[in-house]
């Protein structure tokens, strides 16, 4: 495992939505952005995940999280970054109908590319995305918001930075 806060912390557009009725997840997404604030972890937002986010049916509050947001941009990929997305896509797409999990192929191969970790709630991209191995490289963890912090706190238990 490496530390948090020395990699880059790629996120999905659910790992900042605050569900209502839960507010243990809301005090994470206050905590994970208040570390960012502090300059405590590093996020990004890969390209796919900021077009999603600036959607008119995405939550105003994760639309406001991503302002000031460092994100990657669309680049060409290389031959072995197209095999890497296609495979994944693959793999994700189990025996759904093809294309369906392309957008979540693209967040994890961006993810792989710059982060160390990629956040996100989508059930299928966590249950899945631990069988990939190499796909995703040696260092990128898929984890939810609250394993994160759990491994956040692993690395730095007397740091934990909290909203008043």
């Amino acid at each position: 495992m490496i530390d948090p806060a020395i990699c880059n912390v790629a996120i999905d557009a659910n790992a900042l939505d605050k569900p209502e009725g839960d507010p243990a997840r809301a005090d994470q997404v206050d905590r994970l952005l208040a570390l960012w604030a502090a300059r405590g972890v590093n996020l990004i937002v890969p390209h796919g995940v900021l077009a999603e986010m600036q959607r008119p049916a995405t939550p105003s509050p994760v639309r406001q999280a991503a302002v000031g947001a460092i994100y990657t941009i669309k680049t060409g990929l290389t031959e072995d970054e197209r095999r890497r997305r296609q495979a994944i896509a693959r793999a994700l797409q189990g025996n759904a109908q093809p294309g369906r999990h392309a957008a979540d192929a693209e967040h994890l191969a961006e993810a792989a590319k710059y982060g160390g970790y990629f956040i996100t709630h989508d059930e299928r991209v966590l249950k899945r995305s631990h069988g990939f191995g190499d796909l995703l490289g040696p260092a990128l963890r898929v984890v939810t918001l609250a394993d994160f912090l759990q491994i956040y706190d692993s690395f730095h238990p007397t740091r934990h930075a909290r909203t008043s």
